[in-house]
């Protein structure tokens, strides 16, 4: 269940960018040795580990796609709630305009609603096959009392719809191939630093306080002394399904209540968020369709590769 981490030596991205940052000052003050040792390793070499680092700076962390990924799910949502709104309040009017008259209520797709309205596209398309209906019977409708505002206002909100699922997908492109750099960005820094590295344990082999200034992970070769505090942390994952289907949910949000810690699920239901101090945490958890799932007193330990928390959403009632 566990996602790769996608950082080099499996240390944490942000940490990653603190030990080549550190690798390289100390580079830099003994560079006449390390030239001396390798012509290569000259004050250039140490510009290019400059330039990868800012490189990486200058990209958006992921947590700012997912916002922007997130921000359109929750267009949707609220798109989609007042589309059932209004939806509920024309079937009042259907059922007063054609009291058992089954076969309009088919033609307004009463029996499908309940089917579609866990995906987004097929929601939408009922959407627009229920606005036909309502335009080719306004006339029962009004009659009936209903008012014919509420076909423009279905009308622009399938328009809005189908924008915001249009803009949730192409984040969700952006922000997996932005991903994809990123990750590119890290191995081609810690490759850089890892010759430097490399370099400084032969040069400092007679001097291991100088030596440990070029150690890739000093957090495996040093205690922490009793004033020292170790953070440790912790995983958020596991996996989002249908009450009654038991399928998995794409695109669902999972956040982490009052913190900057969010994810999305992917094609197969899975969620999954590193870094995360080990607390006790509530998440929200909402999609399209869905009622909005609050769960509270989680515990995570640290460390906690093994442990999963998986949710069932129940259907918006039609």
């Amino acid at each position: 269940m566990k996602k790769a981490q996608h950082t080099s030596k499996g240390i944490a991205q942000h940490r990653q960018l603190e030990i080549c940052k550190t690798i390289n000052i100390s580079f830099q003050a003994d560079n006449p040795k390390f030239m001396a040792f390798d012509p290569t390793l000259g004050m250039d070499y140490s510009v290019k580990i400059t330039e990868s680092i800012q490189k990486i700076e200058s990209m958006p962390p992921d947590y700012v796609l997912v916002g922007i990924q997130m921000s359109f799910s929750a267009k949707i949502i609220n798109l989609t709630d007042s589309a059932l709104a209004r939806i509920r309040a024309v079937r009042y009017f259907i059922e007063t305009a054609f009291p058992g008259e089954k076969f309009r209520m088919y033609e307004f797709g009463y029996p499908e609603l309940k089917k579609v309205i866990n995906v987004q596209g097929k929601f939408l398309i009922f959407l627009k096959s229920f606005n036909l209906s309502l335009i080719k019977y306004k006339t029962e409708l009004t009659t009936a009392g209903m008012s014919s505002t509420i076909i423009d206002e279905l009308s622009q909100l399938a328009t809005d719809l189908d924008q915001a699922n249009i803009d949730q997908e192409q984040a969700k492109k952006n922000r997996i191939a932005a991903t994809g750099l990123r990750i590119k960005a890290y191995d081609d820094l810690w490759k850089l630093v890892g010759k430097v590295a490399k370099a400084g344990k032969i040069l400092f082999e007679s001097e291991p306080e100088m030596q440990r200034n070029y150690v890739l992970d000093p957090a495996t070769k040093k205690k922490a002394t009793s004033t020292e505090t170790i953070e440790e942390t912790s995983f958020l994952q596991g996996k989002i399904t249908d009450t009654e289907t038991k399928a998995e949910i794409e695109d669902v949000n999972v956040e982490v209540v009052n913190t900057d810690f969010k994810a999305i699920t992917d094609e197969n239901g899975d969620y999954y968020i590193d870094e995360l101090p080990a607390a006790t945490y509530s998440i929200k958890i909402t999609a399209p369709g869905y009622k909005e799932l609050i769960v509270k007193n989680i515990q995570l330990q640290p460390n906690n590769e093994d442990q999963e928390f998986n949710y069932e959403l129940e259907l918006l009632e039609v």
